[in-house]
C-alpha cells in the first residue's frame, strides 16, 4: 500500500515506522488497508478448523424446555396432552393451544381414557363431541361440565330403559322443499352405502338410488314419519317392488323421486333383492324398535354447537360399537357437513372438540378422513384415538391413513405392546451417531501387540425394545419442528387439579315407552274396507235369521275365570298392565325433559 519495494521492509523497524508517521494520511490509509484484510483471516480460519463436525448418522434427541416452548406447548387454553418435568415447569402441562388435530395411538388397556379422555373433558371449555364407551366418560365428567354452564346431551339409542336423547338424522331436512330432500338424501345415502375399496361398485350405487327413492316418496307423504325406522319398515313391506313401480308414475311426486324409484323398480327380480339386500345391510339396526324410538326425533341440534356450550356423549357398551358403527359414523359425518356449509360469524365463536375414540372402529368414513384436511378453519379440531397406525390403514388404505397423519400437528404414543408397532415408531423417532471402541490383541511368541480402534455407528434413539419397555407413566409426543418429546401421562384420579372437578352425572330421563298404534275404519283404504265389509259384515236378514235363544245378551254374560289359571278376566287392572293415562301436567313435563330445556336436571 505504501508503494515500495519488498527489500526495502525490515519486520523489526515496522512498528516504529508507524509509529513515527503515524499521523501521515498515506500510512495510516495503508495501515487500515492492511488490517481490514489480515484480521479477518485468521478468524475465518479458526472458524473452519474449529467449527462442529455434521454427524454422519443423525443427531435425533429429546426436546429442551425452550424448544417445548416456542413450540407453543406450554398453552393455557387447547388440548392437553400430559405433563413434561423440568426445574422450571415441574409437572406443567403439554398443552397445544394452535388449531391443530390431535393424534393418539394408543394400544388396549394403555389408560388412554384416564390419561387423554377424561382430562380434556374436564378442562375443555368450548363444545365437545365424545364417543363414550362403557359410559365412564358421561359419569366421570357431565356433571363437571353441566356445572360449568354446558347443554349435556347423552345420545345412547341402544340402552333398553330408553335413557337417552333423541336424533333423528333426517330432522335437518326440510321435507317441503323437493330439491333440498334430494340434495340431502344423496348426501347421507353417499355417507352410508360406501362403495368397497376393491370390487364392484354397481350395488352400492343402486343402493343409494334405493335409498334416495324411498326416503324421498316418505318425505312427500306428510302423515308418515320421516325416519330410518320408516324408511326400513317401508322397504322391507311385502310387494313393495310392484307398489313403488306403482308409485313411479305418481306426478304429485317430485322428478328426482320418481327418476329414483323407477330407476331401482325397473332392474330383474334378482337384481332387485340385492339391492333391497345392500340398502337393509345398512339398516338393519333400526329393527330394533328402541334405536327406531331414539332416532325418531331430534332432542338437540348439531348446527348450534358453535353458538351453545354443549357436551355430547355418544354412549355404546364395547359389545354393542360395531352394531351402531354405521349410526355413529353417520353422525360424525354429517355434524362435519353441517357445520363446515359456511365459516362461522360473529355469533359462532366457540370451538369444537371431537373425541373419536376407537376411531377406526367406526369404519371407513370419507367425509371424516377429508375433514382433516379443511375443519380447522371453521372452529372444528379431532382428536382420534387408534391402537395402531395399521389399524387405520385397514380401514382407509396406506395413502387415505398416511393423509390423516399428516393433517395431525401433534401426535401422542403410548408404550407399545406389538413389535411391529415398536419398529415402526423406533424408525419416526429417528437416529444418532454414537462412537464406538473395538480392541484387539495381537500376540507373536512372547510379544503382545494391543490397539484400539474408535469408529463412529449409528444408533436409534429409542430402540424397539426399548420402546416397548418404556414405563408405563411415559408417553412421546411427536410435532414437527423440534425433537421428539418425552412427557408424563396424566392420571385424572391421582391428579389434584381434575379430581376436585369430579361432581356426579346428571340422571336420564327415560323416554316414553313407544305404544303400538291402532288401525281406524278411517285408516283403512277403499278396497281393505270392503274386503273387511266381507268378512265381519252380516246382512239385516241374516241377523233376523238368527235364533233369540242363541243370541248371548250383556246381561247373561258371566265373568270369564281362565280354566286351571290363578288370575281371573275380572280381577285385571288394565292399569298395572299399561299404567294409567299420564295428567296433562305429567305429559308436559316428559316433553320438557326431552327438549333438554336451560334449567331443567337433564340439560344445560
Amino acid at each position: 500500500f505504501l508503494k515500495m519495494p519488498a527489500a526495502a521492509y525490515d519486520p523489526l523497524t515496522l512498528p516504529g515506522f508507524f509509529w513515527y508517521y503515524r499521523h501521515d494520511p498515506v500510512v495510516t490509509e495503508a495501515l487500515w488497508r492492511g488490517a481490514v484484510i489480515g484480521v479477518p483471516l485468521p478468524v475465518l480460519l479458526m472458524a473452519i478448523v474449529l467449527r462442529p463436525k455434521k454427524n454422519l448418522h443423525g443427531e435425533a434427541r429429546f426436546a429442551r424446555e425452550g424448544e417445548i416452548r416456542k413450540a407453543g406447548l406450554r398453552a393455557k387454553k387447547g388440548i392437553v396432552l400430559g405433563r413434561f418435568r423440568n426445574g422450571f415447569f415441574r409437572n406443567g402441562f403439554l398443552m397445544v393451544g394452535k388449531m391443530e388435530h390431535v393424534l393418539l395411538e394408543a394400544p388396549t388397556g394403555s389408560g388412554k381414557g384416564v390419561g387423554i379422555v377424561i382430562p380434556n373433558l374436564l378442562q375443555w371449555p368450548d363444545s365437545v363431541v365424545v364417543l363414550d364407551i362403557k359410559r365412564e366418560n358421561y359419569e366421570i365428567t357431565a356433571g363437571f361440565r353441566r356445572k360449568g354452564g354446558q347443554k349435556v346431551v347423552l345420545f345412547n339409542p341402544t340402552d333398553r330403559e330408553g335413557r337417552t336423547a333423541r336424533y333423528n338424522p333426517l330432522s335437518y331436512i326440510n321435507r317441503s322443499d323437493p330439491i333440498e330432500v334430494l340434495v340431502e338424501l344423496q348426501k347421507i345415502a353417499t355417507m352410508l352405502f360406501v362403495p368397497p375399496e376393491k370390487g364392484e361398485a354397481f350395488w352400492t350405487e343402486s343402493a343409494r338410488t334405493a335409498f334416495v327413492g324411498i326416503a324421498s316418496w316418505i318425505a312427500a307423504k306428510p302423515e308418515r314419519p320421516f325416519s330410518f325406522g320408516e324408511i326400513y319398515r317401508t322397504i322391507t313391506m311385502p310387494g313393495m317392488k310392484a307398489f313403488f313401480a306403482k308409485e313411479a308414475g305418481d306426478g304429485a311426486l317430485s322428478e328426482g323421486c320418481r327418476a329414483a324409484l323407477s330407476d331401482f323398480t325397473s332392474s330383474a327380480d334378482n337384481t332387485f333383492t340385492g339391492i333391497i339386500q345392500t340398502v337393509t345391510s345398512k339398516l338393519n339396526l333400526w329393527i330394533n324398535p328402541i334405536v327406531d324410538r331414539a332416532t325418531a326425533e331430534s332432542d338437540f341440534s348439531l348446527t348450534d354447537l358453535r353458538r351453545i356450550p354443549t357436551s355430547i356423549y355418544l354412549g355404546v357398551s364395547p359389545d354393542e360399537l360395531d352394531r351402531v358403527a354405521p349410526l355413529y359414523n353417520l353422525f360424525f359425518q354429517q355434524l362435519i357437513d353441517l357445520n363446515t356449509r359456511q365459516l362461522p360469524d360473529d355469533s359462532e365463536k366457540l370451538s369444537v372438540l371431537l373425541i373419536l375414540d376407537e376411531f377406526a372402529r367406526l369404519g371407513r368414513a370419507q367425509v371424516i378422513a377429508n375433514a382433516f384436511s379443511y375443519v380447522r378453519g371453521y372452529g372444528l379440531r379431532l382428536l382420534p384415538v387408534i391402537q395402531s397406525r395399521s389399524q387405520l390403514r385397514n380401514v382407509y388404505g396406506e395413502h387415505g391413513a398416511d393423509e390423516i397423519v399428516s393433517n395431525c400437528g401433534v401426535e401422542i404414543a403410548f408404550t407399545p405392546k406389538e413389535l411391529r408397532v415398536a419398529k415402526e415408531l423406533s424408525e419416526r423417532l429417528g437416529y444418532l451417531g454414537q462412537d464406538a471402541e473395538s480392541r484387539s490383541l495381537t500376540i507373536h511368541g512372547l510379544l503382545a501387540n494391543r490397539s484400539k480402534t474408535i469408529s463412529e455407528q449409528r444408533r436409534a434413539l429409542m430402540l424397539p425394545q426399548e420402546l416397548m419397555q418404556l414405563p408405563e407413566d411415559d408417553i412421546l409426543v411427536i410435532r414437527g419442528g423440534i425433537p421428539v418429546i418425552r412427557g408424563k401421562k396424566i392420571r385424572y384420579f391421582k391428579d389434584a387439579v381434575f379430581r376436585s372437578r369430579l361432581t356426579p352425572a346428571p340422571k336420564v330421563p327415560a323416554l316414553p315407552k313407544p305404544i303400538a298404534p291402532i288401525a281406524t275404519i278411517d285408516d283403512l283404504s277403499d278396497e281393505e274396507l270392503a274386503a273387511f265389509n266381507d268378512y265381519s259384515a252380516l246382512a239385516d236378514d241374516q241377523v233376523q235369521d238368527i235364533p233369540e235363544d242363541v243370541l248371548a245378551l250383556d246381561r247373561d254374560m258371566p265373568n270369564l275365570t281362565v280354566k286351571d289359571g290363578s288370575m281371573a278376566f275380572d280381577e285385571i287392572d288394565f292399569d298395572d298392565i299399561i299404567g294409567p293415562d299420564p295428567t296433562k301436567e305429567e305429559w308436559e313435563g316428559q316433553r320438557r325433559d326431552l327438549v333438554l330445556s336451560e334449567g331443567e336436571e337433564y340439560g344445560r
